[in-house]
């Protein structure tokens, strides 16, 4: 009962108020952190097959559509949250800002749900390609939010519901039917995925490269595990290798049925003309 009221009184408490991490109950890894990711994830994945089967395009659009309208009111709550609940009320630019691979999925949705077809494969292809692995990573591994929160917080209910969502979008494109890896048809459209991706680069290396400095998108290299592999390498270089890892990467989803189904074609056509 204790744990409990802890954790309600400290739901909007931020982390320069908190105890350590080791006596926040549902930190990282934690059993009440493997509980309720569990749970939710079976409701993604449950919700999302439910979902997807009834084939309807209409619904897969109202659905997106109502997580596209709470992304953009929990994102600005979040950062004012962060604003204003700590030791200092600032506004930190280096690192608050949603410019992350996954903070595209904000302008993914929009291309989904009200674009033409290639404004589609655009939205959909990041969300399936490079929103995938980053939802799935941070779904599954929260370091930054719960090494500090639990996940019956502010801070670690969103980082959890936010994810969540994108891997539930995912599977609800891909189950329905609404998108598919095929539906590159040039080798152009392959790399239409790659657009918001840099796209969201521009305000995100804008600033990691102001006096502000920051490692936006990861464009620098200087999170995670990345400093051991590259901490002895130029800036410029690391941020040359993401451009072309955000330009190549989702590419090759389309690239390879792209191939494969115009090497069927050739056979085909080759067969034909042999039989004549």
């Amino acid at each position: 009962m204790g744990h409990v009221t802890f954790l309600f009184r400290n739901f909007f408490t931020h982390k320069d108020f908190l105890p350590a991490a080791a006596e926040i109950p549902g930190t990282i890894y934690t059993p009440l952190h493997w509980v309720i990711s569990m749970l939710l994830l079976a409701l993604v994945v449950g919700l999302a097959v439910a979902l997807g089967r009834r084939r309807d395009e209409r619904l897969v659009r109202r659905v997106l559509l109502g997580i596209w309208i709470c992304t953009l009111v929990l994102e600005p709550t979040k950062i004012l949250w962060e604003t204003y609940s700590g030791k200092e009320v600032s506004l930190e630019v280096g690192g608050v800002l949603p410019l992350y691979p996954c903070s595209v999925f904000m302008l993914a949705l929009p291309l989904i749900i009200f674009g033409g077809r290639r404004a589609r494969l655009a939205g959909s292809g990041y969300l399936c390609t490079i929103g995938l692995l980053g939802a799935a990573i941070n779904f599954f591994y929260p370091i930054n939010v719960l090494n500090n929160y639990s996940c019956l917080s502010f801070a670690g209910m969103h980082t959890l519901l936010y994810h969540g969502a994108m891997l539930f979008s995912c599977l609800l494109l891909l189950v329905s039917g609404y998108h598919r890896y095929s539906h590159a048809h040039t080798i152009s459209e392959c790399f239409l995925p790659s657009v918001p991706l840099l796209l969201w680069s521009i305000p995100a290396n804008i600033i990691n490269y102001s006096p502000v400095g920051s490692d936006y998108m990861f464009f620098k290299c200087n999170s995670f595990f990345l400093p051991a592999i590259f901490g002895d390498t130029p800036d410029v270089v690391t941020t040359l290798l993401a451009y072309l890892m955000y330009a190549f990467l989702p590419a090759l989803f389309y690239l390879i049925p792209y191939l494969f189904h115009h090497a069927a074609k050739r056979r085909e056509s080759t067969a034909a003309a042999s039989s004549i």
